[in-house]
């Protein structure tokens, strides 16, 4: 096995995972990035009259992440990252209820009644609605993972409706979590990827959906500590080289291809039939606090365009100018705001954040960013999964990886990672399942874990 090379061609979170897998096993591997940083897109982008690095757009993992965790922490960079205590997942809704906050959280009842206490509370659905969604968790907990991919050809949306939930409880309950975790509108998402969501995420396991945050700006995050990492499994890291034929990868004995699907598949002559969608990253930064200091975060009601909020000067450890408040706000699905100006967004968030706190209304904004990506993700919509390519779709020593290959996952960090180790497995003919845990890498955190830090 030493004396085998391998190439893996894109060094976002699923090539630097692969990568790592095989140096960890034997393989001497190399490493090619056309850009000049690792991370894919998960990076950051030097503000241009700040001169400060800021994430291209708000990311957030969740406990449930097991395998993207297990990637940290082979890479000793528990540091990067906190994670909730419990979760708490912030709900308001600015035009009717100012800063007023509802908080789903967790009680003492098992998985999937965990979040019953909160939800019974929660102002912003009727008890009617909440009555009803009772059959949808019920419909959940009945499903496996074979019956639930049957069910792909139809949109989450309408299996919601044939379990009888209210329009309310799919627009302001089911449709956000999708949008957020989805990056498609829930009348277009695939029923099997929404259903997925919820019986692995929020009604799966009590701790399943605590928030993680990152500790400072994305592509410090990713570029130091993987770096290291990388370079002491001796991966060889080329950057700013962009492989536009295989014939380039002759010398090696196996290759793992992580690119997008349009570049994968102009790399290997296959047809890419995903489609995308787009996402916008809102930054502004304000002269103190715009938002209370107790502000974390929070999912905003009926807001189409605002639809969360983040203090992100209250996840990094060390201000990013001090006494400056940095809001984020991620836009999902985006497609459809692609042309609207800086303006016109920036006047969207002064709304909300004014409803919602009117008391700091007065708190200058000294400067923006907004970040649009037009191809941001895959869209898992009605009937995609055949689409997504298989690990092994290119034959014996040639590994696809990727968030858009068939993990089962949507376009996440933890989508991307598990594909990582489906190929790395793959070319060292593992049989190997991503829901298990990588075995030679540490462990995901437990509530406890002291390497680990608490949000």
């Amino acid at each position: 096995m030493s004396g085998s090379r391998c190439a893996v061609v894109g060094a976002g979170l699923a090539g630097i995972t692969a990568a790592l897998a095989l140096a960890d096993a034997g393989k001497k591997v190399s490493i090619f990035e056309s850009r000049g940083h690792l991370g894919g897109r998960v990076s950051s982008v030097k503000h241009p009259r700040l001169g400060i690095k800021i994430d291209n757009c708000q990311h957030a993992a969740f406990r449930v992440y097991e395998r993207f965790f297990q990637l940290i922490a082979r890479a000793n960079a528990q540091h990067i990252i906190k994670i909730q205590a419990k979760t708490k997942l912030p709900f308001a809704f600015p035009k009717k209820t100012a800063g007023k906050v509802s908080i789903l959280t967790t009680g003492r009842l098992a998985p999937p009644n965990h979040m019953l206490g909160s939800m019974l509370k929660f102002p912003f659905l009727s008890l009617g609605d909440k009555i009803a969604m009772r059959s949808a968790v019920k419909a959940f907990d009945g499903l496996t993972d074979q019956s639930q991919w049957e069910l792909d050809d139809i949109s989450f949306e309408d299996w919601l409706v044939s379990k009888g939930q209210t329009k309310r409880a799919i627009s302001r309950f089911f449709g956000f979590f999708t949008l957020a975790a989805l990056n498609v509108d829930i009348g277009e998402a695939s029923a099997a990827q929404g259903i997925m969501l919820f019986r692995h995420g929020l009604f799966g396991k009590t701790d399943a959906f605590d928030v993680s945050a990152f500790t400072m700006d994305l592509g410090e995050a990713i570029q130091g500590p993987f770096t290291e990492a990388l370079e002491q499994a001796n991966v060889e890291i080329i950057l700013n080289k962009s492989i536009k034929h295989l014939d380039e990868l002759e010398d090696f004995d196996d290759i793992v291809i992580a690119l997008p699907p349009h570049l994968a598949a102009n790399l290997t002559g296959q047809t890419n039939l995903l489609e995308y969608r787009s996402l916008i990253g809102v930054h502004a930064f304000y002269s103190g606090e715009r938002v209370p200091n107790n502000f974390d975060f929070a999912a905003l009601v009926d807001e189409p365009l605002i639809q969360m909020v983040f203090n992100r000067s209250n996840e990094l450890d060390d201000p990013i100018i001090e006494g400056v408040q940095w809001i984020s706000v991620p836009i999902s699905a985006a497609d459809g705001f692609l042309k609207m100006s800086d303006e016109e967004i920036l006047s969207e968030l002064d709304r909300v954040l004014n409803e919602m706190f009117p008391e700091n209304s007065a708190v200058e904004r000294l400067d923006h960013l907004i970040i649009k990506t037009p191809k941001a993700t895959f869209a898992p919509t009605v009937g995609s999964a055949k689409n997504r390519p298989k690990v092994d779709s290119l034959g014996a020593h040639i590994a696809l990886a990727g968030s858009h290959t068939m993990t089962g996952w949507p376009s996440t960090m933890e989508g991307a990672v598990r594909s990582g180790l489906q190929a790395a497995a793959y070319i060292l003919g593992e049989d190997y399942h991503h829901d298990s845990e990588w075995i030679s890498w540490p462990s995901a955190p437990k509530h406890g874990d002291e390497k680990w830090k608490v949000w």
